[in-house]
Order: C-alpha cells, then structure tokens, then sequence
C-alpha cells in the first residue's frame, strides 16, 4: 500500500481548493442560470472556491452531489477586490503584460542607443591632433554612419513604442472598466465528505444578462418561397466571463403574477347623486405627492461613478409560449456592455407574393410576402428583409396571436407602373325643395405590369362609411372588387387580380353621399 505525501494528506484532510470552471448557461429574458462544475478528490472534507462574482443571487445556490458524496454546511464570504488581487488576473492581464514587455524591451534598446549616441559625441569633440591625415576621414565617416544608424534605429523604435502605447490604451481601459464594475469577489466553502473522486455541480442565478431575439428574412423571388434566419444577441454583465460553455436560451420568464386571488362579490346598492362641484372642491384633499421618479437599476463602483446594467426588453417575450434554443457548439461570451450574435437555425416558409397598391397613399406599388402562421414561440423582434440577396430595408415580425396568415414586407416593386387619375368632385342638392344635399367623388386608378411574367394584383381603396344614419352612400365599383370590408374593415375595398405581362388594368371608384342639407358632415373632402 502507498503512503501519501505529508502535504496532500493535510490538504485532504483540511480541504481542497478546486479549479472549478462554467459549463453551462441558460439565458432567460432577464437573466441567467449559471452552472458550474466543481472536481473533488477522494478524502477530501472541504470544497473551497475563490473569485466567483459577487453578483450572483446567494438564495439561488443549488449544489448536486453524485452518490456517495455527502454534503454540509455551505459558507459564502464577500470579499473587497484588495483582498483578492489574484481574482482580477486573467486573459486581459495577460495581453497587456506581454505588451508592457516588448515597451519595456523597447525602452532599453532606447536608452542603449541614447548611451551609444552620447560617447559618439563625445568622440566626435575630441582632440584630433597625432592623429594622421588620412585617418581623420576615415574615423569622421565611421562616426558620422555610426550616428546615422543609430538615429534611424531610435526614430523606428519611438514608432514601434507609439503604436504599442495606442494598443495599451483600450486594454487598459478595459481592465480599468472590469475592476470599477466588479469591486467585490466571493468565496464559496462546502463541508463535505467522499470517499472517491467525483464532481459537484453548482447552480445560480445572475440578473445582469438577457438575450433579445432578431431575424432575417431572405425572398427568392422566382421559387416564391422565403428563409427565415433566427438570430440571438446575447449580453452579460456578470462579472465572470462565459468561457466555452454551452449556451441555452429560453423564452420563459418569471411572471409578475403567479396566482389569482378570490373573485370580487357582486354588490348592489341604491345610486347615491354626487355633490356639486362647490362642495367636492371644498371637500377635496389635499393633492398628493408627486410619485417618485422611476428606479433605474445600477452597479455603484469605485470613485462614486455607476456603470447602468443594460437591459433587454422582455415585453418581446410577453404573450408567447416558452421555447427553449440550444447552440449546437460551445461559445465564450464575455462580461461587458458588448452583445454577441449567434444564429439559432433557420426555417423555410413557402409564400404568395403579392404586389399590393395603395394608390391614395402612393402612386406605387410594393411587395408582399403572404405565409401561413408559422407554429411554435416567435417572440417579437427586428427583421431585416433581403430579396433576391439585396437588402431592402428594415421591420419588425410580430406573429400576432389569432392572426392565420402572415405578411412580410419586401419594398417597392418598381416593375408595376401606378397611375391616379385627379378625383372628381361634384355638389348638389336633392329632394322636396332641396332638402338634401349630395356630393359625387370619382376616383380612378391605372396600373401597368411591365414585369416578364404575371403578378398577383392587390389594390386596396379607403371607401366613405356612414356612422349616422341620416348619411346615405351609395357606392359603385367597376370592376367588382373581390371584398368590400377587407379584414372586417368597413370600407376597405380590395381588388385582387392576375395581372398579365405587359397588360394594364384601371380600376374606378363611384361615391354619392346625401345628407340632410342642414347637417354640418364632417370627412367631406
């Protein structure tokens, strides 16, 4: 059998410092469950853990043991950053150290050359009697490219130095920033007791991260169909970074309300008539205090400065049924005001493109994308919309509960040609002694495909409504459109039609509206 060394027994024995590292993260809208992973050696009766964020929620700590590791007490210190000089170090340090050296490198040759330059001038105003003529010449010239040299060799080194004082600069300040947001570390000490080597595992939450969904819409224009990609912007501010973990993102959140308390009674009760103005005023209170200005969340840090937490908006969430994402490969994300974007797949849609035309808003016509509702949890957030690999501009896609299509917008189609006629307008009076009094609109419309192939027509008309019923309106449409209360709109008039190559249609629009010649009507144009 083989004896320990006296130093890992007494390590054992008192505890053991572990090296623990993230493995997995899931982002929430407003926040962050962090998972670590903990080794333990066998024997060991205490797991200690330094410089773990000072942000994490301590009533949120869950630690799993496997079989044959049991647990104890759990104690957290919060330590100041002075404390624990060792828990800022890490990659950043470790850039700007190797840095620092090539400058400190480079100073030295500096202070060699200003040495070297220095003798040479003193060389150069030395006595030069005994020595011979035709040496002078020759020692001068050696002098002369000696100090050519070496004043060459000092103007390149001060280049060298000025461009890596311009790459300490923002590390610098970067390290600067991650000491001020994180001024405070905690330790984690577990008691605990195994008899074999194993791996805990920990759990907590962080409220200074969150994701917000983004996407893009790609239109092939000649197989009608559209690729939608899903794409994720990711932040954290938690003070640790994430450093190849494997990332889940998830559309759940915490809800505000998590019950629903007992159903007002039905009360009746006899009206009572409220009292004149002249005794509310006198019965009035005194007015209250103006409410307090909305809390802004942030981190104090040090010399009395505060660094605002980013946040997303989690309203983009509300309303949809939880999802969860999971990157197929492990990612690093940093702690810092920097959002990373990460794709999470992409979906193919078929569509019915339609050219629709609001001719009293436009005299032009612009590209729709028709899809069904697409299933499962798409959270509302900006689209950008590409067709045929060019960038067309910029949306929003809201899958709106109860909708059964969707439309996505893809710019102008400058391959149809609108045309809106001057509106006609006429005004008369009718009825028993001009009791009555008419107006007449005409409206008309010309629209002209100059595409290679046919399109899908759309032309939408806003139509006068009545909302009283001395109003009358009589309405003639020529052709007949295909709804007159588009969407259970009253007074949307759609026109939808194949419209051929090189063909042109007109639409018209008939309105006579009567009221009596007394009313004041208001909309008349």
């Amino acid at each position: 059998m083989r004896t320990l060394p006296f130093l890992l027994l007494v390590s054992l024995t008192l505890g053991a410092q572990a090296q623990s590292r993230i493995d997995e993260v899931l982002v929430y809208p407003g926040g962050a469950q962090v998972t670590r992973l903990a080794p333990v050696a066998a024997g060991a009766k205490e797991l200690v853990l330094h410089c773990l964020t000072a942000r994490f929620d301590p009533d949120s700590l869950q630690i799993t043991a496997p079989a044959g590791v049991h647990l104890g007490p759990v104690q957290i210190e919060t330590l100041p950053r002075e404390r624990v000089p060792d828990c800022g170090k890490g990659p950043l340090d470790e850039d700007i150290r190797k840095l620092e050296a090539r400058r400190d490198a480079i100073a030295a040759e500096l202070g060699a050359l200003d040495t070297g330059l220095g003798y040479l001038k003193a060389l150069g105003a030395g006595d030069a009697r005994g020595t011979p003529a035709s040496g002078i010449a020759g020692t001068a010239d050696s002098i002369r490219k000696a100090a050519q040299d070496a004043l060459a060799r000092q103007a390149q080194l001060r280049r060298q130095q000025e461009e890596l004082d311009k790459q300490l600069a923002p590390l610098a300040g970067e390290r600067e920033r991650l000491a001020s947001a994180n001024p405070q570390w905690r330790s984690l000490r577990v008691r605990l007791s195994t008899a074999r080597d194993a791996e805990l595992k920990l759990s907590y939450r962080v409220a200074q991260a969150g994701w917000a969904p983004n996407y893009r819409a790609l239109l092939d224009t000649a197989a009608g169909g559209v690729t939608v990609e899903r794409l994720a912007q990711v932040s954290q501010q938690s003070g640790e970074d994430w450093q190849d973990v494997k990332l889940r993102l998830s559309t759940a959140q915490a809800a505000a309300r998590v019950g629903v308390g007992l159903p007002r009674p039905w009360s009746l009760d006899i009206y009572q008539p409220r009292p004149l103005p002249e005794a509310r005023a006198m019965a009035a209170p005194a007015p209250a205090a103006a409410p307090p200005p909305a809390f802004k969340e942030t981190v104090t840090v040090a010399g009395s400065r505060s660094a605002e937490l980013e946040r997303f908006d989690v309203s983009v969430f509300q309303g949809s049924h939880a999802a969860e994402f999971t990157l197929p490969l492990r990612v690093n994300i940093a702690s810092g005001t920097q959002r990373a974007s990460l794709t999470l797949g992409s979906e193919k849609w078929q569509a019915r493109l339609i050219a629709r035309v609001q001719p009293q808003a436009e005299a032009a016509a612009y590209l729709v994308a028709d899809v069904a509702l697409p299933a499962g949890s798409w959270p509302r957030g900006s689209l950008q919309l590409l067709r045929d690999g060019a960038l067309v501009g910029n949306s929003q896609l809201n899958v709106a509960v109860g909708e059964e299509r969707l439309e996505l917008p893809f710019g102008r189609d400058d391959g149809l040609r609108v045309q809106v006629e001057p509106e006609q307008k006429h005004a008369g009076n009718t009825g028993f002694i001009g009791a009555r009094a008419e107006h007449r609109y005409t409206r008309g419309y010309a629209v002209e495909n100059r595409h290679a192939n046919a399109v899908t027509l759309q032309l939408v008309e806003a139509a006068p409504v009545s909302q009283h019923e001395d109003i009358k309106v009589q309405a003639q449409f020529s052709p007949a459109p295909a709804k007159e209360s588009w969407r259970l709109q009253p007074g949307l008039v759609l026109w939808e039609q194949s419209l051929a190559a090189g063909v042109s249609q007109r639409f018209t629009a008939e309105y006579l509206i009567s009221a009596p010649k007394e009313a004041r009507v208001t909309g008349l144009r």
